[in-house]
């Protein structure tokens, strides 16, 4: 009588065993999203059936090769790039009378510590070079450009600045 009961006991324990086995893997199964073990292959995952995907092409022979855009454009000139950095407070005309420039000067009290009239002597005695330097470091309230702008869009501002009148 006992030794039914042993057995009975352990074929109870090994049920219990098994079901609590099943019911940890199907819990570790479902937590993890679709497929956690792969019992279930995506096709598209699996190395044969990379083998079968069509070669890559090269380019044809004839292809025309794509350039960047020409930089005689008008949006890559610096008359175009002054307009879109500098205007605002440097003015059109680059006279220093840009609506930004007024706005800190009446309302908050700056003075300019340079002069901020791009056609006076004192800019065209610095030079292309000079007016490529204060784009660089900035000068107080004007903003340091190094970052915004790459030095052949800075030679370009520079180049338009030296031909204000």
């Amino acid at each position: 009588m006992k030794s039914i009961l042993k057995n009975t006991g352990i074929v109870t324990r090994r049920k219990i065993v098994v079901g609590m086995s099943f019911l940890l893997l199907l819990s570790i199964g479902c937590s993890q999203g679709s497929y956690p073990l792969d019992f279930f292959y995506e096709m598209h995952y699996t190395q044969s059936y990379k083998s079968y995907e069509p070669p890559r092409l090269d380019v044809p022979a004839s292809a025309i090769p794509v350039y960047d855009a020409p930089k005689t454009t008008s949006y890559y000139s610096g008359e175009h790039l002054y307009n879109v950095n500098c205007a605002t407070c440097h003015g059109d005309d680059g006279k220093g009378d840009g609506p930004a420039l007024k706005i800190i000067m009446d309302d908050y009290g700056y003075t300019p510590a340079v002069n901020p009239n791009l056609t006076a002597p004192e800019v065209k005695a610095i030079g292309v070079a000079g007016v490529k330097g204060y784009l660089y470091s900035g000068v107080v309230v004007m903003p340091s450009f190094k970052k915004m702008l790459n030095e052949e869009e800075m030679d370009m501002i520079s180049e338009y600045v030296m031909s204000l009148d």
